[in-house]
């Protein structure tokens, strides 16, 4: 199993790009983990705001409501 799968240690930052104090302090700390000889690789990550996770539950909720509560409500009424 070790062939296949490997773990690896990482680390994840969270700062503004906007902000040109966390970019200074992100390239030092780049810089520092070249100088003592880390292989180490940057990138970056696209995720959600609080907004759409906000509205992407609600969506959920709302088709779950239909899907599970009025489709089969309507149903057993049109049915009966």
């Amino acid at each position: 199993m070790k062939k296949l799968i490997t773990k690896k240690l990482t680390i994840k930052t969270n700062f503004d790009t906007q902000n040109i104090e966390d970019v200074k302090r992100f390239n030092d700390a780049c810089e520092t983990l070249k100088s003592q000889g880390f292989d180490f690789e940057t990138g970056t990550e696209t995720v959600a705001t609080q907004f759409l996770r906000t509205l992407y539950f609600r969506y959920s909720l709302t088709t779950d409501v239909i899907i599970w509560v009025l489709i089969p409500l309507i149903t057993l009424i049109w049915i009966i």
